[in-house]
């Protein structure tokens, strides 16, 4: 399937787009680094990275912090091997300050990404649609799908962010739902989850029926929504030719604020981390770009029902 390529003020046409595939891919006014960050901060709030410029962007300017650089292996995406489908952030389930408001700090909502250059042999890009396997797992495995949407399913731990007892499907709302998911060391699995999280590897992930590849050219923007779709590299050689990218993540604006319960608001150590993945200040971003929510649109199943109260007794029995 070829992949259409939008201009970059062809907002009902994006928001369309999104909603049926979880995706898009936009061409900006030219190739420049302001294009870059303007077209990705129509989206929403621009977070932070560990590895990104003062403005968010990784791939951009000098990195504001260094310290990460110290345990590279920890960090897929400076690697050419083969990056397995994934969502961003997913070890992100933490607290910051953010304008002085205690903010939960979680996976962004969309990851955008620009080709700068592409290398000599592969590096392509490919997704597997999070909703395509909520709605084939509700249908026909019940069972497996209760247990990826139960709290305690996965927890991830990458350099250090802890992000435990989390479920790769987590309840937004009574209507909407996030995929939180990464096959790769990151990735910590009780006993009773094991089968049911390489289903997802097995079954989806290298299933060419469930696949979309996506090949960039140069200035190219890829959109994902990433609390619903998986994204994907395929292992690179640069040879005369680097692989060259700039992503921006743009912060789930639905996150939960806290108030401490002593009115006092002292910085933790353990919050430090988080702060890496903080979010902009909301006069730095535009927002109402396109019409679009992003996640897994849920529904209602009495098998999931019947499979959830099933497996509740099966682990009060262990």
């Amino acid at each position: 399937m070829s992949t259409r390529k939008f201009d970059f003020f062809e907002t009902q046409e994006i928001s369309s787009f999104l909603k049926e595939h979880g995706y898009c891919i936009i061409k900006p006014r030219d190739h420049s680094l302001e294009a870059f960050r303007e077209a990705a901060g129509k989206f929403g709030l621009i977070q932070f990275h560990t590895k990104s410029d003062e403005h968010g962007v990784v791939g951009g300017g000098e990195p504001i912090n260094k310290d990460w650089q110290r345990f590279k292996d920890d960090y897929h995406g400076e690697l050419s091997s083969d990056f397995f489908p994934h969502t961003d952030g997913s070890f992100l389930n933490g607290i910051a300050y953010v304008e002085g408001t205690a903010k939960k700090i979680t996976p962004p909502k969309f990851v955008i990404l620009q080709c700068v250059s592409k290398p000599e042999f592969g590096g392509d890009n490919f997704l597997v649609d999070g909703q395509k396997i909520y709605n084939d797992l509700l249908a026909n495995n019940t069972e497996t799908l209760n247990i990826l949407m139960t709290s305690g399913s996965v927890t991830y731990c990458r350099d250090d962010l802890l992000s435990i007892d989390c479920a790769v499907f987590e309840k937004i709302d009574d209507q909407k739902l996030r995929i939180r998911y990464r096959y790769d060391s990151t990735a910590f699995i009780p006993e009773w989850a094991n089968a049911a999280f390489k289903y997802i590897q097995t079954h989806y992930s290298t299933n060419e029926h469930y696949i979309t590849p996506v090949s960039l050219e140069p200035g190219d923007i890829l959109v994902m929504d990433n609390l619903r779709v998986l994204h994907a590299r395929h292992k690179f050689v640069d040879g005369n030719q680097q692989r060259k990218v700039r992503r921006l993540w743009i912060a789930d604006d639905t996150s939960t604020t806290f108030k401490n319960i002593l009115d006092q608001s002292p910085v933790r150590r353990a919050m430090l981390p988080f702060q890496n993945y903080n979010i902009a200040q909301s006069e730095t971003a535009e927002h109402s770009f396109i019409e679009y929510t992003c996640g897994i649109h849920a529904q209602s199943s009495q098998s999931l029902l019947n499979a959830h109260k099933q497996f509740d007794s099966a682990l009060e029995a262990l």
